[in-house]
């Protein structure tokens, strides 16, 4: 048979939606993290806190109604961290300041026993996202197919934002709701209805910086193990220098609205991104001390998805 009407031709089916593209990355990243004992056992702890945290609103809501429990109160606040204005603010006015210990307490989940989860939780799941595609070359049957670079980077981003979000965000309404549910009225809703709002609020900052700085050390490297080591080793060292050089210039640090502040902020991301959440939970009242924490966060941002963008078109340059 002789061959002719060589060429391409259009396919009679009609493509397919874009919204199944990254999800399908996701669907694949989200399967791969889940079969991690550690992530799931990590998952499990995520809200043990969340339950002793609200146990302790129902206490404090507690000893609004029974003067005689109120110092009791107090005690178990005044173990925690960087509490003092709290507890001031308790002793001057326990009815107006409900909003203030609710907001610290939310606050104290995010910073202390979420934040150390945030930086194993991430640990585990971004680094062999990237770091596996570009060593095995997977991204280049993924973008043989009708799939771009924002298409790939949504995909893998949801995958570590849906985790950071069952470890965090998802705990923290249920604390509300726990707290609310255990209060003795429904009167607290009137003041703390804005607490939901800030909390999602809370978890874009923490969530949107973190995994454009985890998945652009994942995209550098074809080594998951060594994209890890960086990971940790940017938040331990930021921590631990912020605290040497804070204890070595204690006596110009000062206390503020929510608690210690130290001008050595900036070295430390964990310090800067409580500094952050404090402000947008209300208990950092003065923008001045949180202007500078944001600018550090949007360029860590910024740049972090320039260099994830441009590390992974660069095998498709050549």
């Amino acid at each position: 048979m002789p061959i002719h009407d060589l060429g391409y031709r259009a396919l009679p089916e009609q493509r397919g939606r874009r919204v199944p593209r990254w999800w399908v990355i996701a669907q694949t990243g989200l399967q791969l993290s889940w079969k991690s004992q550690w992530l799931r056992r990590m998952l499990f702890l995520a809200w043990l806190p969340a339950v002793g945290l609200g146990l302790l609103l129902f206490f404090y809501e507690f000893s609004l109604t029974q003067p005689v429990e109120e110092m009791g109160a107090q005690i178990f606040l005044r173990n925690l961290p960087d509490s003092e204005p709290v507890v001031a603010s308790m002793v001057e006015n326990p009815t107006a300041s409900r909003r203030e210990v609710w907001a610290y307490l939310l606050l104290t989940l995010f910073r202390y026993p979420q934040g150390l989860l945030m930086v194993l939780v991430v640990a585990l799941v971004a680094p062999p996202l990237i770091a596996r595609d570009m060593q095995s070359r997977a991204f280049l049957l993924y973008f043989s197919r009708p799939l771009g670079r924002v298409d790939y980077v949504f995909g893998k981003m949801l995958v570590v934002w849906t985790y950071l979000a069952l470890i965090t965000t998802v705990p923290a309404l249920a604390l509300y709701v726990l707290g609310v549910f255990l209060s003795p009225d429904f009167s607290v809703v009137g003041y703390t209805w804005d607490l939901p709002f800030r909390i999602l609020g809370a978890s874009i900052w923490l969530i949107v910086p973190t995994t454009a700085m985890a998945l652009c050390f994942s995209s550098l490297t074809k080594e998951s193990r060594f994209a890890g080591f960086a990971w940790v080793a940017v938040w331990a060292l930021g921590w631990a220098a912020y605290a040497n050089l804070t204890a070595l210039d204690l006596h110009e640090s000062r206390w503020s609205q929510s608690g210690f502040e130290s001008r050595w902020t900036l070295i430390s991301l964990y310090h800067s991104l409580g500094r952050v959440q404090a402000w947008v939970f209300g208990l950092e009242r003065d923008f001045a001390h949180v202007q500078a924490p944001i600018a550090l966060l949007s360029i860590l941002t910024c740049v972090s998805l320039a260099v994830l963008l441009r590390r992974i078109s660069a095998p498709l340059r050549v």
